[in-house]
C-alpha cells in the first residue's frame, strides 16, 4: 500500500462525505430561512395588533369621544372636534395602508388581509366625515390602495344616509 493509495481512498471517502453533508447544509439552511419567515410573520401580526390598539385607545381621547357621539346624535361638530377626528382617520387610514403593504410584501396572509379589508370597509358605513375625509386625502395613497379602499367603499354605498 503506498502513498498514492491512501490519498486515493481518503478523496474517496470525502466525496461519500461531502455529498450528505452538502444536502443537510441546504436542508437545515432551508429550516432555518422557514423559521425566519415565521418569525417575520409572527412580528408583523404583533406590530400591527399593537398599532391597532394604539389607534384604538387614541380614539378614545375625551374630544374624539365628544365628536363621535354628536355625530351619532347629528349634532354639528366643533372646528377642534372636525379637525381631531380628520386626524385620527387619516392616521387610521395610514395604518391600513401599511397593512396594504405588508399583506404586498406576503407578511400578511390573504385571509388576514380579507378580514382587514372588511374592517377598512366599515369605517364608511353611514359616516359622511370619513368618507369626506378620504376624498379630499385619497390622492396622497398609493394607487392601488385607494382602488382597494374605493371598492370597499363602493360596495357599503346604499348604507350612506342622505
Amino acid at each position: 500500500m503506498d502513498f498514492e493509495y491512501w490519498i486515493e481512498l481518503v478523496n474517496k471517502v470525502v466525496n461519500i462525505i461531502t455529498g450528505p453533508a452538502v444536502i443537510f447544509s441546504v436542508w437545515f439552511l432551508v429550516a432555518q430561512i422557514r423559521t425566519q419567515i415565521k418569525v417575520g410573520k409572527a412580528a408583523s401580526r404583533q406590530s400591527i395588533a399593537e398599532a391597532h390598539q394604539e389607534v384604538t385607545l387614541a380614539g378614545l381621547d375625551p374630544l374624539l369621544m365628544r365628536a363621535k357621539l354628536k355625530l351619532i346624535k347629528k349634532e354639528e361638530l366643533s372646528i377642534d372636534e372636525e379637525v381631531g377626528l380628520r386626524i385620527h382617520m387619516t392616521a387610521i387610514l395610514r395604518a391600513r395602508e401599511n397593512h396594504f403593504y405588508q399583506h404586498q410584501m406576503g407578511m400578511l396572509d390573504d385571509e388576514e388581509w380579507k378580514t382587514m379589508r372588511k374592517a377598512l370597509g366599515t369605517l364608511f358605513i353611514d359616516n359622511k366625515l370619513n368618507l369626506d375625509i378620504w376624498n379630499k386625502s385619497k390622492s396622497t395613497f398609493n394607487p392601488e390602495f385607494v382602488s382597494i379602499v374605493d371598492e370597499e367603499i363602493d360596495m357599503r354605498k346604499d348604507t350612506f344616509k342622505k
